[in-house]
C-alpha cells in the first residue's frame, strides 16, 4: 500500500514532465493501470464506510419490522410485504408502509431474504412515492444483534448528532487529522471499519458538546432517561379585586 502511495505522489511531477514533451517515466507506467481501475465504473456493489449514526441521519426512514413474504416484483425491483412493529424515524404525513423494495440485481446492491420470513429487522432506507426502498449499502440488520448502545442510539440519541459529520480516518497508519468543529474523526484499528468493530461504532455517539464542538461520547444505557415533553405553559389566573 505504501509503495502505491509513493507512486501516486510522483504523478504530479511526472505529469508536468509529460506536458513538456518528455517520455513517460516508470512510475507513471506502473500507476497508470491502477488509475484506470480506480476511474473505470464497475458493476460490483461497493458501499461507503458509515457509522451507525450516519445511517440514521442520512436515511429518510428507519423502522423495525418483520418481512412476511414476497410481494409483486417490478422489472428491476424485488418486493417484500412487511409488518412494521416500530418506527424510529419517518417524515411527517407519510402513508402507511406495507411493502419494501430492493434492487433485484446483486451487483446493484440488492438485498435478498434468505428465508421466507425475517423478524425484527432494522431497516434504514429512503422513501420514494410513499414506498420504502433500501439496498445492502443501507442499514439492514437484525435488531437483536445490535449492541444495547446502538439500539438506544437508533431510538433516541443518534438524532442529537445529525448536525455533526463522522469522518473515517482512512490513513490510519498515520496520525489522523484534527477534526473541524462539526466533525468527529472515526478511528478504527487497521482501518477495519465496520458496524461490528471498535468502541466508537459499537458504544458511542458523536454529538455537540457544551461548547458546540462535536465530540465522541459513550452511550450510557444504565442512567439514560427518556426525554419527556414538558406540560404546556398556562396563563396564571388573575385574582379579581373585590
Amino acid at each position: 500500500m505504501l509503495a502505491v502511495l509513493d507512486i501516486l505522489q510522483t504523478l504530479p511531477h511526472t505529469s508536468a514532465q509529460l506536458s513538456q514533451g518528455t517520455t513517460m517515466g516508470p512510475a507513471f507506467l506502473l500507476a497508470f493501470p491502477l488509475l484506470l481501475a480506480l476511474s473505470t465504473p464497475c458493476d460490483a456493489c461497493e458501499c461507503k464506510f458509515r457509522h451507525p449514526q450516519t445511517y440514521y441521519c442520512t436515511s429518510d426512514i428507519v423502522v423495525i419490522g418483520n418481512i412476511l413474504e414476497r410481494g409483486n416484483d417490478t422489472a428491476l425491483k424485488r418486493n417484500y410485504r412487511i409488518n412494521i412493529t416500530q418506527i424510529l424515524k419517518i417524515p411527517k404525513k407519510s402513508p402507511p408502509i406495507t411493502s419494501v423494495y430492493t434492487p433485484k440485481a446483486w451487483d446493484s446492491c440488492g438485498y435478498e431474504v434468505r428465508t421466507s420470513q425475517q423478524s425484527q429487522l432494522l431497516i434504514a432506507g429512503y422513501l420514494r412515492k410513499g414506498a420504502l426502498y433500501f439496498t445492502r449499502c443501507h442499514m439492514v440488520h437484525f435488531w437483536y444483534r445490535l449492541t444495547s448502545e446502538q439500539r438506544l442510539g437508533f431510538k433516541a440519541l443518534y438524532k442529537r448528532g445529525c448536525k455533526c459529520q463522522i469522518q473515517p480516518c482512512l490513513l490510519c497508519w498515520r496520525s489522523c487529522p484534527q477534526p473541524d468543529k462539526q466533525e468527529c474523526v472515526w478511528e478504527q484499528e487497521d482501518c477495519d471499519y465496520s458496524v461490528w468493530e471498535g468502541n466508537q461504532s459499537l458504544y458511542s455517539t458523536c454529538a455537540p458538546g457544551h461548547d458546540g464542538r462535536c465530540e465522541w461520547a459513550r452511550i450510557d444505557t444504565v442512567n439514560y432517561r427518556a426525554e419527556t415533553t414538558p406540560p404546556p405553559e398556562t396563563t396564571p389566573a388573575v385574582m379579581a379585586i373585590m
